[in-house]
């Protein structure tokens, strides 16, 4: 009875929030991606602020900025920052070219052949570890692919220990890497030239612009979006990319192939120094943070171009 008299005095639920339909159904999703990502990022912040090694648990005790000084006298910690923006900045830049080069070349293929664009992808759907077994094949010193093909060619006269050497492992892991990736631009790419309308490029032709012009003042111009999008999930990838790396070369030899994930995992599970691994994770998240920033603002400035 009280619960009639109410709706009738308020029959339109004057006062009372109301939660949107939308809001309902998206908050599971919401939910669980705090549930995966804030509550990690929050406990390893907390983490980051304490003295916590697994294998001395009475020595725990709160060191603020401890683990963050620490890295400032730490040789390993900002080689692998260093290997980290190589690793990512070659892998980025070659990928593109390279994806750009193939999306065109697949796009003035014939009706017939349109079938090569699936077998293309096959590099981007293997896993990385398999990725990272397949070329320690390729760059094995006694057996390797990479070997045979360059010592015919006349390029080297002995085979390389690609893999054990310091200089030619990160060459190495950037190739195997590159292999693994660029199928993903050369898709995405391939849909941007699909979108670009037909009568726009036949009004730069007629107007008596080249290949070349066409291609900087027609066809980049409309692949610029697709271009941050897909730039930005590969920074993202790369600066993540644990399985390949730690299959070729598990970080070595010398920590000339450790990354940030690399450096992480070595320091919370070969030498369970939480506290130090949660700082250098905080600071790899916030350098991937700014170079996404960065990256976003440069490519973004269409009025510059």
């Amino acid at each position: 009875m009280a619960n009639r008299l109410e709706s009738q005095d308020n029959p339109r639920g004057i006062g009372k929030v109301q939660i949107p339909l939308h809001v309902k159904l998206i908050f599971p999703s919401v939910f669980v991606l705090g549930l995966v990502i804030l509550y990690p990022l929050i406990s390893s912040l907390v983490l980051s602020l304490f003295n916590y090694e697994l294998t001395r648990p009475d020595e725990i005790k709160l060191n603020v900025l401890g683990n963050y000084g620490k890295m400032i006298n730490d040789d390993v910690f900002w080689l692998s920052l260093k290997n980290t923006v190589v690793f990512t900045g070659v892998s980025l830049i070659i990928s593109i070219i390279v994806g750009l080069i193939g999306a065109i070349t697949l796009d003035q293929l014939p009706k017939r052949l349109a079938g090569l664009r699936g077998v293309i992808l096959i590099p981007w759907l293997i896993p990385g570890v398999i990725v990272g077994f397949l070329f320690m094949l390729i760059f094995d010193v006694q057996v390797g692919v990479a070997n045979v093909i360059l010592e015919r060619a006349g390029m080297i006269k002995e085979f390389l220990p690609w893999l054990m050497n310091d200089q030619l492992a990160g060459i190495a892991v950037i190739v195997a890497n590159i292999w693994n990736q660029v199928p993903f631009y050369i898709l995405m790419f391939t849909a941007g030239l699909k979108a670009i309308p037909a009568e726009i490029k036949e009004a730069a032709i007629v107007e008596g612009a080249s290949r070349w012009q066409e291609f900087i003042h027609v066809t980049l111009p409309f692949l610029r979006g697709i271009l941050i999008i897909t730039s930005l999930l590969m920074i993202i990838r790369n600066f993540n990319n644990f399985p390949l790396i730690y299959t070729m070369t598990g970080g070595g030899p010398v920590y000339s192939t450790t990354t940030f994930v690399i450096y992480i995992y070595r320091l919370a599970f070969e030498q369970f120094n939480i506290g130090y691994a949660s700082a250098v994770g905080v600071v790899w998240c916030l350098v991937l943070l700014l170079l996404s920033s960065l990256y976003i603002k440069v490519l973004s400035k269409q009025d510059s171009i």
